[in-house]
């Protein structure tokens, strides 16, 4: 049978409730009392129930973490930095995902109400009237990753992609000769799209290039539909001398196949460039210019808001703000970094 918390308060001649202090740190216990509790948990190798203790707490230990997708080196990154600090910090990590035909508040419900985790973060890919409403009935410590929801109290932690973006620009422009763009994004109703497009549009003016509205294209941040436009579009784009940026890797990469399924030499007859800086950026050949996203960082940040809302729930909202780097590779024409 599993040791109970009474065979460890009888083999250390104490009183349950003293295990119950010990357990929880409380500093009302005095050295040696703890140190004789401490040792009987260790010979009879109890492990507390965890359900019951947080109930007596009220604390679970658990935060939650909520993405668009569990799919792709991006989100992993996310969840790895999110889980490694969780354990330093004495958390546990429950992930989930949102359908892309949910808004959410079934999934945010289901948390708010059986009181699994105490305290949640949430990436999400549109911001529209469920959203905000789904979030603002979640009375848990609250934590919005890459944007913001106004009108609903969390923190943040968002990526400063208009640097990046404009890095990206100037370096095509300035340093590889680019007289015309193409922009290759997610849906046109997408945080990352609409704030990586308004980005695009802005560097590019600055630098002198003109956008047709028949050179931005909506997919869905996935290399098959990029390799299906990229099929249907890339011998025009070399006619042209376009430059591909693509929103994200995956479709950068995407492009940079059907280019040379196509015949193009690349990048002399087509550069190419992507955003975040996943593990393909560097598998491509020509291996990617890119912009570098820290996926790892935003998910420990996460942990490390909510972590500190539970410590004060009454203090100021707080917005972390990450920076993008470019990364020079070979997919546009000029290499510059060995990475």
């Amino acid at each position: 049978m599993p040791v109970s918390i009474q065979d460890v308060a009888d083999h250390a001649n104490v009183s349950i409730s003293t295990v119950s202090r010990v357990l929880n740190r409380r500093n009302i216990v005095n050295e040696a009392t703890r140190k004789r509790v401490e040792s009987a948990i260790k010979e009879l190798g109890y492990r507390p129930n965890v359900f019951a203790r947080g109930l007596m707490l009220r604390r679970s230990h658990i935060l939650g973490l909520v993405l668009p997708d569990l799919h792709g080196e991006f989100y992993s990154e996310i969840i790895r930095g999110a889980n490694a600090r969780a354990r330093e910090l004495g958390y546990r990590l429950m992930i989930s995902s949102v359908a892309a035909d949910d808004d959410g508040s079934e999934l945010m419900a289901t948390v708010a109400d059986q009181a699994l985790v105490d305290g949640v973060a949430v990436m999400v890919s549109e911001v529209d009237a469920r959203t905000k409403a789904t979030l603002s009935d979640v009375k848990l410590p609250l934590v919005v990753l890459d944007g913001e929801v106004k009108g609903v109290r969390h923190d943040s932690v968002v990526i400063d992609q208009r640097m990046g973006v404009a890095a990206l620009l100037k370096h095509l422009i300035d340093n590889c000769g680019a007289q015309r763009l193409v922009f290759v994004g997610g849906q046109p109703t997408n945080v990352d799209t609409i704030e990586r497009l308004a980005a695009f549009q802005e560097a590019a003016a600055e630098g002198g290039v003109s956008i047709e509205s028949s050179d931005v294209f909506h997919l869905d941040y996935r290399y098959d539909t990029a390799f299906d436009l990229g099929q249907k579009k890339v011998r025009e784009w070399a006619r042209r001398r376009v430059s591909v940026f693509a929103a994200n890797d995956e479709m950068a990469a995407g492009i940079i196949d059907a280019a040379i399924d196509a015949g193009l030499s690349l990048p002399g007859e087509l550069p190419v460039v992507g955003f975040d800086d996943t593990r393909i950026a560097a598998m491509t050949r020509p291996r990617l210019t890119t912009v570098h996203v820290p996926m790892s960082s935003m998910g420990a940040s996460a942990v490390e808001l909510l972590c500190q809302r539970l410590e004060d729930p009454t203090r100021p909202a707080t917005k972390i703000t990450l920076q993008s780097e470019l990364i020079v590779r070979e997919s546009c024409g000029v290499h510059a970094n060995p990475s």
